[in-house]
């Protein structure tokens, strides 16, 4: 009669203990164990491979959807390109939270700005008397602070 508890080994052998039975594989089935060893090693390697695929993919797909978000045409293109037409040059820096609330009002349509920083070209912008950013230079005459699209409409001419 063959007890409950007993655990049986490929070679037919029974064993009491799972600790025996361990042991008897080592010694006499190392095959068996490397194999499943290998199969686990695998299996962690897989695990790994497609969880980085799946990084990979998401890294992908984000940056192909900003891309595709900033090629867009802005809201304000036609409105940026005619100020850029007329002459039209804001001035600014990018650590000034006005400049930025100025040009963030353009959207995607910023590009279409010719934008001076002046942190880059002091000496364009002292030439020009610009003591505050953002300062817009349009017909030769130079408007310091944020100005509304009715405004910049109003001394270009451009409609908005």
């Amino acid at each position: 009669m063959e007890n409950e508890n007993s655990l049986k080994c490929c070679c037919g052998r029974e064993f009491q203990s799972r600790e025996s039975l361990e042991q008897h594989l080592n010694d006499k089935h190392p095959e068996i164990r490397q194999s499943a060893e290998k199969k686990a090693v695998q299996k962690k390697r897989l695990k790994k491979y497609l969880l980085m695929c799946g990084v990979v993919l998401a890294v992908i797909i984000l940056a192909y959807t900003f891309y595709f978000r900033f090629q867009l045409p802005g809201q304000y293109d036609s409105f940026a390109k005619c100020l850029t037409e007329k002459g039209a040059v804001v001035y600014g820096n990018d650590f000034c939270s006005y400049t930025n609330k100025q040009l963030n009002w353009f959207e995607n349509s910023k590009k279409h700005l010719d934008y001076v920083k002046c942190v880059d070209n002091k000496e364009l912008c002292d030439s020009k008397g610009i003591k505050t950013t953002p300062t817009w230079e349009i017909g030769g005459k130079t408007y310091s602070g944020v100005q509304d699209f009715k405004r910049l409409a109003e001394l270009s001419g451009c409609p908005v």
